[in-house]
C-alpha cells in the first residue's frame, strides 16, 4: 500500500472503529448517574447487553451486505444508523426506552468495526495485515482510553445525556473520511441475497432469553429453581431450531461452514473470553472504584487510563511482533495467561491493596488484554480468504459482542445478587449509594464509609474471581488453535 492509498483508506476506517470501540465504555462512568436520573439499579447491565445483543445480530447482516453490495457503502449506513439512534438515546424518557433506543445504536454500531477492518482486508496484503490489526487494536485501546474519561467528564460538567449527544459530530466527522476510502469493486455472486431473517429472530430471542437467565440469576429468582430451569430449557432449544434453521439457509445470520473450519471456531472462541473480560472490568470498574473507594465521576473515568493505555501499547507492539516474525498463536496465550494471574491477584488483595496496587495490577489486565486481538484477526482472516473477509470479520465481532454480554450479564448477576441476598446496614447504605452517587458518599461519615467499602470489596471479590475464571477459559483455548501459512 502506497502512502497515498494509507492516507486514503486507514482514515476512513479508523474513525468508524473509533465511535464503536468509544461506545462502548463511554458510558462506564455514567452508568451510576443513569440509574440515579432513570431508575433500574438492579438491570443496569441491559444498558450495554441490549447494545451488544442489537451489535451481535447486525454484524454478520453487515459482513454479508459489504461482501455483495459494496463495503464502504454499508459502512455509510451503518453510520447513519447509529448517529440517529444516539440522538433517541439521549432524549429517552424512562430506563425501558433507553434499553431499546441502545439497541437501535447497536443495530448501527454492529456494522462500524466489522466493516472497518474488512475494509482494511480488501486493501492490504495478508503480511501487512499483521501490522494493521495493530493499528486497529491500538485505535481501539485509544477509544478505550478517551471514552470513559470523556464520559466522566460529561456526565460531571453537563448531563450523561451528552455522553449520547457527542455521538452526532463525530459520526458526520466518519462518515466524510468514509468517503475518502476508494471503492473495490464486489466478486460475483451467485444468486439473490435472501436475508435471514427467521434466523435473526431466533438468534435474539434465543440469545436474549439466555443473557436474561443469567442477569436475574441470584436477584430475581434464584439459580436453584424452577423458572432458572425453564429459561435454560427455552434457550437451549431455541439453540438447536436456530443451528437446525441456519443449515438450510442460502446465506444464513451464523456462517457454520465457516465456523467448521478449527483455526476460525477457536479464534472466535478466544475473543468470546476476551470480550466477557474486557466489557466486564470496563463496565464494573469505575462503579468498584466510585463506591469502595469513594472516588468521584471524574477520577474513576481517569483510573481506568493505566488499563486502557496498557492496552495500547500491549496492543501495537504485538500487532508489529506479528508482522516481523510471522508468529501469531502465542500472544493471546501469553497474554490471556497473564490478564488471569492479574484478575487473581486483583481478587485476593482487593479489600487490604492501596489503590495504587489494584491499578497496577489493572495495568497488568490491559497489557494481557492487549496482546489478543491482533493475531486473532489476522488468523482468522487468512483462514476464511478474501471472497469471505467480510463475514469471516463479521464473527470475531460476533464473538465479542456475544462474550462482552454474557460476561457483563454473569458479572453483573454475581454483584447484584449479593447485594439483594444481605440485609445488613452495609447493605442499605451500598443502595443508597448507588442511587445518590459520589455526591452522597462524600457526606457520609467516616464509619458508614468504610462499612460500605468493606462491602463493596467482599462483592469484587467474587466479581474478579469470574473475570480471571473467563480470561483462564480463553489461555486455554488458544493452546488449540492451528498455526497457518501466511507467507504468501
Amino acid at each position: 500500500m502506497t502512502r497515498d492509498a494509507f492516507r486514503r483508506v486507514f482514515p476512513g476506517v479508523m474513525m468508524a472503529m473509533f465511535l464503536a470501540a468509544a461506545d462502548q465504555t463511554i458510558l462506564a462512568s455514567a452508568l451510576p448517574a443513569i440509574a440515579s436520573s432513570l431508575g433500574g439499579i438492579n438491570d443496569l447491565s441491559w444498558v450495554v447487553i441490549g447494545y451488544l445483543l442489537a451489535a451481535t445480530v447486525a454484524a454478520p447482516l453487515y459482513g454479508y451486505l459489504g461482501d455483495r453490495f459494496g463495503r464502504r457503502r454499508m459502512l455509510l449506513g451503518a453510520l447513519g444508523v447509529f448517529t440517529l439512534a444516539s440522538v433517541a438515546c439521549a432524549f429517552a424518557p424512562n430506563f425501558l426506552w433507553l434499553v431499546l433506543f441502545r439497541a437501535l445504536q447497536g443495530l448501527g454500531g454492529g456494522g462500524l468495526m466489522t466493516l472497518a477492518q474488512a475494509l482494511i482486508g480488501e486493501h492490504v496484503s495478508p503480511r501487512e495485515r499483521g501490522r494493521f490489526a495493530g493499528y486497529f487494536a491500538t485505535v481501539f485501546a485509544l477509544a478505550s482510553t478517551t471514552g470513559p474519561v470523556l464520559g466522566a467528564y460529561l456526565t460531571e460538567h453537563f448531563s450523561w445525556r451528552a455522553v449520547f449527544l457527542i455521538n452526532v459530530p463525530l459520526g458526520i466527522v466518519a462518515a466524510a473520511l468514509a468517503l475518502r476510502v476508494p471503492h473495490a469493486p464486489m466478486p460475483a455472486r451467485a444468486g439473490p441475497f435472501r436475508p435471514d431473517v427467521v434466523g435473526a429472530l431466533l438468534f435474539c430471542a434465543t440469545t436474549a432469553t439466555f443473557l436474561f437467565t443469567l442477569s436475574s440469576g441470584g436477584h430475581r429468582f434464584p439459580w436453584l429453581s424452577w423458572s432458572t430451569a425453564a429459561l435454560l430449557a427455552c434457550a437451549a432449544a431455541g439453540f438447536v431450531a436456530l443451528v437446525a434453521w441456519e443449515r438450510r439457509q442460502h446465506d444464513p445470520l451464523l456462517p457454520l461452514h465457516l465456523l467448521r473450519v478449527p483455526a476460525i471456531a477457536r479464534s472466535d472462541a478466544v475473543v468470546m473470553c476476551f470480550g466477557g473480560a474486557l466489557f466486564s472490568v470496563i463496565l464494573y470498574m469505575p462503579l468498584y472504584l466510585q463506591l469502595g473507594r469513594g472516588m468521584g465521576i471524574g477520577a474513576s473515568g481517569a483510573l481506568l487510563l493505566p488499563i486502557t493505555l496498557a492496552q495500547v501499547v500491549s496492543a501495537a507492539v504485538t500487532g508489529r511482533l506479528v508482522t516481523h516474525t510471522g508468529r501469531v498463536n502465542i500472544f493471546p496465550r501469553v497474554g490471556l495467561t497473564l490478564a488471569t494471574v492479574a484478575f487473581l491477584g486483583l481478587a485476593l488483595t482487593v479489600a487490604s491493596a492501596a489503590t495504587p496496587v489494584v491499578l497496577g495490577l489493572t495495568v497488568l489486565v490491559g497489557a494481557g488484554l492487549g496482546m489478543v486481538m491482533p493475531p486473532t484477526q489476522v488468523t482468522v482472516q487468512l483462514a476464511a480468504g478474501r471472497d469471505a473477509l467480510g463475514v469471516a470479520t463479521a464473527t470475531i465481532s460476533l464473538s465479542r459482542a456475544i462474550g462482552g454480554a454474557i460476561g457483563v450479564a454473569l458479572v453483573g448477576a454475581v454483584i447484584f445478587a449479593q447485594i439483594d441476598a444481605a440485609s445488613d446496614g452495609a447493605t442499605a447504605l451500598l443502595h443508597q449509594a448507588m442511587e445518590g452517587g459520589s455526591a452522597f458518599i462524600r457526606r457520609m461519615a467516616a464509619g458508614d464509609r468504610a462499612q460500605l467499602a468493606g462491602r463493596v470489596d467482599a462483592i469484587y471479590r467474587y466479581a474478579f474471581l469470574l473475570m480471571a475464571a473467563f480470561t483462564a477459559a480463553g489461555a486455554l483455548i488458544a493452546l488449540t488453535v492451528p498455526q497457518l501459512d501466511w507467507t504468501e
